[in-house]
C-alpha cells in the first residue's frame, strides 16, 4: 500500500473485505502513508488512491450495504464468492451489488471466469457471451478479465471479444435504460451537493428527451462528470478534466470519457471565465471527432461565486446546438 502511494497509483483492490472497519482501516493507513510523502514536484496535493472493496465471502455479502457506504468503489469477485457461498446464489449477489452500488453512484466491476474458455480457446462459449452482456445490462461500469489475459493462450483475442460483446450489449443498454435517481442519497448530500445533483439529473433528462449528441463536464475534481454519470446517461459524458490523475479516475466510471483540458485556467477558481474553458471544451470535442456542426451537446460545470455574488458555487446547465 505505501508502494502504491509512492507511485501515484489511481486504485487499490482491497481482497476478502468482510465488514467495514475492513475498508476503514485500509483508507486510514492510505491517508497516512500520504501524509507522509513530499509534494508531488508540480506542487499539487498528491491524491489517496480510491479503495476497491473486493467482495468474496458471505460475510462480506451480509454487511454489503455497510462495506458499500466505506469504500469508493466495489468489485464482485465471483471465483473465491462461489466457493464462500452456494454457486446457486452468486448470480442473485452479483446483481444486488451491481444495483446498489448504482443506486449509490459508485463504481462497481464485474470480474472473475468472464471468458474462461478462452484461457484454451480462441473463441468464447455462448454462455460466457451472454454472461458478459448480462453484466452490462445490469449495470456493471466495468468488467474485468484475469485469468485469460494473465496466463490464457489468447489475451489479445480475449481482450478484443470483451470489447465487441461490451460495445454490443451497451449499444442495447442506451436504446432502453431509465435514468437512476436516488432520492434518498439526494436528500444525504449537502446543499451545494444537492444543487449540482439536481442540475446533474435535469442534464441527463434533457439530453434524452432532446437526442443530443453527448453531455460535456468540465470538472477539476471530477466531481461533476461523477454527478451526472450517476444518473445512468443515455449518451456518452466528455469529462474535460486539470489533473491527469483525476482522469485516469474517472475512466472506471460508465460512460465518461476524460479529456484534458488544454488550459491553464483553474475551473474553481471565481476569477476563471467559464465561457472560455466552455468553449475550449466545444472546440476539442469537434476536433477529436466526437461532435460536428449541427450536434446538440448538453454543458455541465460548477462556478465559483464571486465577491459581489450571495453565494459560494452556482451549477449550471447549458444546452447550445453547434455550427
Amino acid at each position: 500500500l505505501k508502494w502504491a502511494c509512492e507511485v501515484g497509483a489511481d486504485f487499490v483492490a482491497a481482497s476478502f473485505i468482510r465488514t467495514p472497519g475492513n475498508v476503514r482501516s485500509v483508507i486510514a493507513y492510505l491517508d497516512r502513508c500520504i501524509s507522509q510523502l513530499p509534494p508531488q514536484k508540480n506542487g499539487k496535493q498528491r491524491l489517496r488512491p480510491l479503495v476497491i472493496s473486493k467482495i468474496e465471502s458471505k460475510e462480506g455479502v451480509d454487511n454489503f450495504q455497510e462495506i458499500l457506504d466505506e469504500s469508493d468503489g466495489i468489485m464482485v469477485a465471483r471465483g473465491d464468492l462461489g466457493v464462500e457461498i452456494p454457486y446457486t446464489k452468486v448470480f442473485a449477489a452479483q446483481k444486488m451489488m451491481v444495483n446498489a452500488c448504482n443506486l449509490a453512484g459508485k463504481p462497481v466491476i464485474v470480474a472473475t471466469q468472464m471468458l474462461d474458455s478462452m484461457i484454451r480457446n480462441p473463441r468464447p462459449t455462448r454462455a460466457e457471451v451472454t454472461d458478459v452482456g448480462t453484466a452490462v445490462f445490469d449495470g456493471a461500469d466495468a468488467v474485468m478479465l484475469s485469468g485469460e489475459t494473465a496466463a490464457g493462450k489468447y489475451p489479445i483475442e480475449s481482450l478484443k471479444a470483451m470489447v465487441s460483446i461490451v460495445h454490443e450489449a451497451d449499444s442495447m443498454v442506451d436504446d432502453r435504460s431509465e435514468l437512476v435517481w436516488n432520492q434518498e442519497l439526494h436528500d444525504s448530500l449537502g446543499p451545494t451537493n444537492q444543487e449540482l445533483d439536481g442540475v446533474a439529473a435535469s442534464a441527463c433528462r434533457s439530453a434524452t428527451r432532446m437526442n443530443a449528441k453527448m453531455i460535456v463536464a468540465i470538472t477539476r475534481s471530477g466531481r461533476v462528470a461523477r454527478a451526472v454519470s450517476r444518473h445512468r446517461p443515455t449518451v456518452p459524458i466528455l469529462a474535460f478534466c486539470t489533473d491527469p490523475q483525476v482522469a485516469r479516475r474517472l475512466q472506471l466510471h460508465r460512460a465518461i470519457i476524460p479529456i484534458m483540458l488544454q488550459s491553464t485556467l483553474d475551473p474553481a477558481s471565481a476569477t476563471t471565465r467559464m465561457g472560455i474553458l466552455r468553449a475550449e471544451a466545444i472546440r476539442t470535442a469537434k476536433e477529436l471527432g466526437y461532435v460536428k456542426a449541427g450536434d446538440r451537446i448538453v454543458l455541465v460545470d460548477q462556478t465559483a461565486g464571486k465577491s459581489q455574488d450571495m453565494h459560494d458555487y452556482s451549477h449550471n446547465m447549458k444546452v447550445a446546438t453547434l455550427r
